[in-house]
């Protein structure tokens, strides 16, 4: 349970999609939608988009938007998904984030925040 929201996994604002092509992304983002840019790597760039913060990654697949949830535990969260059947796709342990997909196939972030 994450103290700030009494839930055990809540939205944290923050919602990625994926790209094969970053510049074109960059452009549609940036310039048609007017985003503000606020980060930019070789692999991501990250968008002020008014209520969420949009964070696009470089991939050799498009992946539409990944909605990120906060946990208290990541250990913790990884466990519970794990054992309701949920396939984890990608980890970084770093970040004490992850990438599971769930019963429906849809792909869905979680993320350690310490409050």
């Amino acid at each position: 349970m994450t103290e700030e929201s009494g839930l055990r996994f809540a939205s944290d604002g923050n919602v990625a999609i994926h790209v094969t092509d970053l510049d074109k992304a960059k452009a549609f983002y940036g310039g048609t939608l007017g985003f503000r840019l606020v980060e930019e790597r070789p692999e991501q760039l990250v968008f002020h988009t008014g209520v969420l913060t949009l964070f696009v990654n470089q991939d050799d697949q498009v992946r539409p938007f990944v909605p990120a949830l906060a946990v208290a535990s990541y250990e913790t969260a990884r466990a519970e998904l794990v054992e309701s059947g949920c396939r984890i796709l990608r980890e970084w342990p770093e970040y004490r984030a992850l990438y599971f997909e769930d019963p429906f196939g849809i792909v869905i972030d979680i993320i350690e925040k310490k409050t």
